[in-house]
């Protein structure tokens, strides 16, 4: 039987929508409704604001008895599951003209499920996107089945579309997830593992990013932080690639050859992190996960593109912060506005920093395991003064640092994030040994 054809699509992203992260535009449903989702390859549900999809227009859509809820531990929201259809094009801009868009190399999903928002938490979950697009495995996009809520509960027709629940009970997201465990899980196929079984895409995508946070340049600067995304999003370091089926064939965007990291878990892009090191210095060593986080974590650490910075365990980074100083202590100052979130608004000025002086941060990461036969291999990854530290951000003449603390309640697990993936071309290649692996290119 001869191969089935698959389609590569080279997709243009932007960082202005996302606060930093990066989102890409899709279409939803007979409408076409075009949406920038934020690239999040920490969480795995495609979910979209109703406000930005009219789903009562969606002539594709079947409602269905499922509800998600999801926490990103910054924000949350609940919804309800539908099934509609997803295109998406190459070169998918809302200014261009339709027969346009209709003749550009295309992916077009059906029966896609999609998670929509009806009660969220802390307005800012999507910053300016629209959803997310998780690009995680599996196990992270679970649903309920509320089909005997519905029936007990004399709710007619027995679906989560239209929301049947009052805000009192859907409002409170922890009250709500409590709920939802009473009813059978419900199997949601998570959106990239559908492009390979439609086969419309290879096993596998590619990401290419300049930047953490979004680069305000002297022009836009003058426009006293009022500056449409659309200006922002024309300035080439706000911009990047998503390929989706692809990877190692677009050689314009890297040079040399691939380092691998092995993916351990299909959970989220699970990584084994061995030690950091501040340039020189003795190599910082990563801890295992705690043994009480194993079921649910798996490692110490994951490859996150929804994460605009590097968040470290807290003992990794304030000796990062204590050897950063060792280097010199003309460092200290730098770095104190950023112990506290805040910092990241309001940043210190530019000329404070000469960055030239900075060490690069090194991260050692296990590429193949140990085993009877053969020895532990490490690779090691850098990440350069210019992507943990972000000029021009969040305006022009500041700069930002982007390593953080681990959040409060989070396990004892890094969070490798843009700082680290700017400096590469990154390769997720899921179809290599069951769970995968993740390839890292110097950029072109």
């Amino acid at each position: 039987m001869p191969e089935t054809m698959t389609t590569l699509l080279r997709m243009p992203i932007t960082n202005v929508f996302g606060q930093g992260d990066y989102s890409v535009t899709l279409h939803l449903g007979s409408e076409k409704s075009p949406v920038n989702l934020l690239l999040d390859t920490g969480s795995s549900t495609l979910v979209v604001k109703s406000s930005a999809y009219q789903a009562n227009l969606d002539q594709k859509l079947t409602a269905s008895s499922a509800v998600q809820e999801v926490n990103y531990g910054v924000g949350g929201w609940n919804g309800p599951v539908i099934y509609t259809s997803i295109n998406i094009h190459e070169h998918c801009h809302e200014s261009e003209h339709p027969q346009n868009i209709a003749k550009s190399p295309s992916m077009n999903l059906t029966d896609a499920p999609v998670a929509v928002v009806h009660s969220a938490q802390q307005g800012k979950t999507f910053g300016d996107a629209d959803g997310i697009l998780g690009l995680a495995y599996h196990h992270l996009n679970k649903s309920f089945d509320f089909s005997d809520y519905f029936i007990e509960h004399n709710i007619t027709p027995a679906l989560s579309y239209p929301w049947p629940f009052s805000d009192e009970i859907s409002e409170d997201l922890a009250s709500f997830k409590k709920l939802m465990w009473k009813y059978p899980e419900h199997d949601v196929t998570t959106y990239f593992t559908l492009l390979e079984e439609q086969q419309l895409s290879a096993n596998k995508f590619a990401f290419y990013s300049k930047r953490s946070a979004i680069h305000i340049n002297k022009v836009n600067s003058s426009k006293a932080n009022k500056t449409p995304a659309d200006e922002l999003a024309k300035d080439p370091l706000n911009k990047g690639l998503l390929i989706l089926g692809g990877g190692e064939e677009q050689s314009d965007l890297y040079q040399g050859e691939f380092q691998s990291i092995k993916v351990s878990h299909d959970i989220y892009y699970n990584v084994d992190l061995k030690s950091v090191q501040v340039g020189t210095n003795v190599p910082i060593t990563a801890p295992p996960l705690e043994q009480k986080h194993l079921k649910g974590y798996f490692t110490n650490a994951i490859i996150d593109t929804g994460a605009g910075a590097i968040v470290l365990t807290a003992e990794i980074y304030q000796q990062v912060i204590t050897d950063l100083i060792a280097y010199s202590a003309s460092f200290t100052e730098c770095l104190a506005p950023f112990k506290e979130m805040s910092g990241q608004l309001t940043g210190i000025d530019v000329g404070e920093l000469t960055l030239s002086e900075w060490p690069t941060i090194y991260f050692n990461f296990v590429s193949q395991p140990a085993t009877t036969t053969k020895a532990e291999k490490i690779v090691q990854l850098s990440c350069t003064p210019e992507t943990y530290w972000q000029i021009n951000t969040p305006n022009y003449g500041k700069a930002c640092f982007r390593l953080l603390s681990q959040l409060p309640q989070w396990p004892n697990q890094s969070i490798i994030g843009l700082p680290l993936l700017n400096n590469y071309y990154v390769v997720f290649d899921r179809s290599v040994d069951n769970t995968g692996v993740i390839k890292f290119a110097q950029q072109q």
